[in-house]
């Protein structure tokens, strides 16, 4: 199975495949196909998989490693938040491609709820039966009856599991039939059968717009989410195109900034991390705020914004002899207007470790006038490897005055 890292070319796929692959998830430089910054696994209507791995920089070239890594940072992705998986989940399965894992891990999801039941509701029935049931509906039974009284045309309620939740995972188990591993086809076949009750979806979007998961249900929520991923490609990159069977492709600017506020999260616990917010209006227009700013990531003190932050999957080069070293002009003016805007001492952009970059980058904004605090911008190196060291460096260089 081919295996490529991010932003590489492109080979030993067939013409007509390469046709058809070029979308926004791919570039094409030079006349040829290229990754791009969107990491997970394509199947081909031909049955070609591959996947794309993003380039962590290990001494050899490891892709179990790699692809480990990239599922344990997947774990806090806002597009899976729901749909559960563990490390155990996740060592067992590291000799399957990706597109096998996602699969495994629905299945294993599944497998938990049907030990639970599947959720049940009651379902108005009218039908011509052979023998007497709930109410005789007079009318339409004198008039498709009348030469036959053997039949009874009657109205009841049904206790059953057609309902709009299960027709979609159905469908689900269905379209991941010919695609998936051998070694989950026992447990994908087990399952088909505990949904045997169950009719597909005919109309999928019209039955997730009906699904709904009450209190009763929650035991649907991480399947739902899988549910979402292979049917319509939640939380996704789109990619489609006459000769792609399945594709998960993971935008990995959001998945490393998801990581690296969960990283926050989990290994310190001063500051209240908030994503995405607060919120502050940058200028008005008459009365209504306008341009509102909305930090990536914001390490809260009683109420307070102290740092706001921003997590950048780019490799940068803290070596180099370029004093910009690489780092965007404009995320610096973003950081920048963010950090006077909250009245923040400093403010930092995160990228990951790399061997070009290993050591903190210092900068110090030239605006200071008479006794206004000074605002100093870091770039730190977030080693996704061992995020716990990452952040108590971080944090040591943000606390030191």
């Amino acid at each position: 199975m081919p295996v490529f890292r991010e932003h590489e070319r492109l080979s030993g796929l067939d013409d007509t495949e390469y046709a058809d692959l070029y979308r926004p998830v791919l570039t094409l430089r030079n006349g040829r196909l290229h990754t791009g910054n969107y990491v997970g696994v394509i199947e081909t209507r031909r049955g070609t998989v591959f996947e794309i791995l993003p380039k962590v920089d290990f001494v050899d070239r490891d892709e179990e490693r790699t692809r480990r890594v990239f599922l344990e940072m997947l774990r806090t992705y806002r597009g899976l938040r729901a749909a559960q998986f563990n490390e155990t989940s996740i060592a067992a399965l590291r000799h399957f491609n990706m597109l096998d894992v996602f699969v495994r891990l629905f299945l294993t999801n599944l497998a938990l709820l049907t030990q639970r039941g599947l959720a049940r509701h009651y379902n108005s029935v009218e039908d011509n039966l052979p023998r007497l049931r709930g109410r005789i509906r007079l009318r339409e039974h004198i008039r498709r009856n009348v030469a036959n009284r053997a039949r009874f045309y009657v109205a009841f309620d049904e206790f059953t599991a057609d309902r709009p939740v299960n027709r979609l995972i159905h469908s689900t188990i269905h379209k991941l039939r010919p695609i998936t591993h051998p070694g989950n086809q026992q447990l994908l076949h087990q399952l088909r059968i505990c949904f045997s009750e169950v009719p597909r979806s005919e109309r999928p979007e019209v039955d997730w717009e009906r699904h709904r998961i009450d209190r009763s249900m929650r035991h649907y929520d991480a399947v739902m989410a899988w549910v979402g991923l292979f049917l319509f490609n939640h939380g996704l990159a789109t990619f489609s195109g006459k000769h792609v069977n399945q594709a998960l492709l993971f935008p990995m600017e959001e998945v490393f900034e998801d990581y690296v506020a969960d990283g926050f999260r989990r290994y310190q616990r001063d500051y209240h991390v908030r994503t995405q917010g607060p919120q502050k209006a940058f200028a008005r227009i008459g009365k209504a705020d306008a341009f509102h700013m909305k930090p990536d990531i914001a390490l809260v003190q009683s109420g307070e914004v102290r740092f706001v932050l921003d997590a950048k999957w780019k490799r940068i080069n803290g070596d180099g002899t370029d004093p910009k070293h690489g780092i965007s002009q404009s995320d610096v003016y973003q950081l920048y207007s963010y950090g006077r805007k909250f009245g923040c001492a400093k403010v930092a952009l995160i990228y990951p470790r790399t061997p070009e970059f290993h050591s903190p980058l210092r900068y110090e904004f030239n605006d200071k006038v008479d006794d206004q605090q000074g605002l100093e911008l870091f770039c730190f190196p977030f080693d996704v490897v061992r995020p716990d060291e990452s952040i108590r460096e971080i944090m040591r260089r943000l606390a030191d005055r």
